[in-house]
């Protein structure tokens, strides 16, 4: 049995932070939540990678499909998902601190409850991506692959809709080994899976897709099993059928702002690489900005593990009524920031001339991915400061500060003077990337000043409410 490591914090004040070597303590805690949950979410990322990788071996007209009906599916479906499912972060993780154990069972089925229907209000729309890529004037034959291969990627979306809240349930109770374990061991077996569908049954493009919605429903058996049996989660799996509509609501009134606050990012990269097809040379600068796409993304996922761990520290220490506590996580949450960013920035400026390679034969590729480097090293600089400060957003419980602010970092001021810069300066996709520089630098700012200043005292109080509101209204 695992015993989860967060236990109760001794309250510290301001004064004896630094003397009492309070924050060494914390980074150690926060450390040992942010190593295996970057394993995690990098292990979930490469899940549809490998898809898509395997499935671009059966030609280049698949490969377009596939990479059409991925981006389409994120936008409409799974970035949603994991928006949603952020609320978790708030009230498990605070629940948990406060003690409450038998509400963090309910949170979390009453995640999954609302998560079904939006599941088949997004399959509905699934089922026509043919239909509406062809609308929107894509090829009829790339459109054909794309809504096939949606079609099938169906299935993952409601194993999703198990497996999102349940790794929630289980981090804000800071039991990351069996989190780390399931996902792992659901790679390799997506690889296995990949192969069998693929080569042995010969399903062509739809077989990754197939392979997907396979290993996701494994994955979200294992984790079942683990919640259900566990005796780490004897505790805390309980159902209070009395809480749950109000559950139902906390859900939804936290986890709305948090996918706004996904979304709204992860939809911003979607349309840098529509713009892109708009340039004198659609064809190169596509195939740039990808790379350029993929790679943050990869570091991004990394910073999400940290964030993860800052994000249930905070709202467990909050819960607990230890506001000092839960600054001091964020102060080693930027400690571990600044150590993970300056090694990948300057891994990737060292190796800046061939990282293109990786994805490209072509030198003229190669050497633009060059150029756009260094504003690459700056974004993974601004976004890994942003994705723990979001950690903190989501603990705290303030997720519509951050959707708010992704609008205007990102929509009111980096969209416009990225296509400013691309179109009337000519900078193209260089001028589009410095667009969401200036965006992350702006949201960066923003969520900065608005952590510093921050009454934690006060957080505490509105987390202890929060957490006793639905015996409030029960009684």
């Amino acid at each position: 049995m695992e015993e989860p490591f967060l236990e109760r914090d001794e309250l510290v004040t301001c004064t004896s932070t630094w003397q009492s070597g309070q924050l060494t303590a914390e980074l150690k805690r926060v450390t040992l939540l942010a190593a295996p949950m970057a394993t995690v979410t990098i292990a979930q990322y490469l899940l549809p990678v490998i898809s898509v990788m395997v499935a671009g071996h059966n030609g280049e007209l698949q490969l377009s499909g596939v990479a059409l009906a991925t981006s389409f599916t994120n936008v409409t479906g799974f970035s949603i998902m994991y928006g949603l499912v952020g609320a978790l972060e708030t009230l498990c993780g605070q629940a948990y601190g406060a003690k409450q154990y038998e509400k963090i069972g309910t949170y979390t089925y009453s995640a999954i409850a609302s998560n079904i229907p939006i599941c088949f209000i997004i399959s509905i729309i699934w089922i026509y991506i043919e239909n509406i890529l062809i609308s929107l004037g894509q090829d009829p034959d790339i459109s054909r692959i794309a809504g096939s291969y949606a079609f099938w990627l169906i299935p993952v979306l409601f194993a999703q809709a198990i497996v999102i809240p349940l790794t929630r349930f289980l981090l804000t109770q800071g039991l990351v080994l069996p989190l780390l374990y399931t996902a792992v061991t659901t790679l390799l077996f997506h690889v296995f899976v990949c192969w069998v569908f693929v080569l042995v049954f010969a399903l062509g493009s739809n077989g990754p897709a197939m392979a997907t919605s396979v290993s996701f429903w494994f994955y979200a058996v294992i984790l079942s099993c683990y919640v259900r049996f566990s005796s780490s989660c004897e505790k805390t799996r309980g159902f209070v059928s009395q809480d749950f509509v109000s559950c139902v609501k906390q859900f939804f009134q936290y986890g709305v702002p948090s996918a706004a606050m996904i979304c709204l990012e992860w939809w911003l990269f979607e349309l840098l690489i529509l713009c892109s097809g708009l340039l004198s040379n659609p064809k190169l600068e596509t195939s740039v900005l990808s790379i350029c796409l993929t790679t943050e993304t990869l570091h991004y996922v990394i910073s999400s593990g940290v964030a993860a761990a800052v994000s249930t520290r905070v709202s467990n220490n909050l819960g607990a009524g230890n506001p000092q506590v839960a600054r001091v996580s964020v102060l080693a949450g930027l400690c571990l920031w600044l150590v993970e960013s300056a090694f990948f920035s300057i891994l990737l400026f060292t190796f800046r001339s061939i990282i293109g390679y990786a994805f490209s034969n072509s030198k003229e590729v190669v050497d633009y991915v060059a150029d756009l480097s260094p504003l690459l090293c700056l974004s993974f600089i601004l976004d890994g400061f942003t994705a723990v400060l979001n950690g903190v957003a989501r603990g705290s419980g303030w997720q519509h500060i951050g959707a708010w602010n992704n609008i205007f970092s990102y929509y009111l001021v980096g969209a416009p003077v990225g296509i400013y810069l691309a179109f009337r300066h000519g900078l193209n996709g260089k001028g589009l990337w410095c667009g969401v520089v200036v965006g992350s630098t702006v949201q960066a700012t923003v969520l900065a000043i608005v952590t510093a200043s921050m009454n934690w005292k006060e957080q505490a109080e509105k987390a202890r409410k929060r957490i006793v509101s639905t015996e409030n209204e029960l009684a």
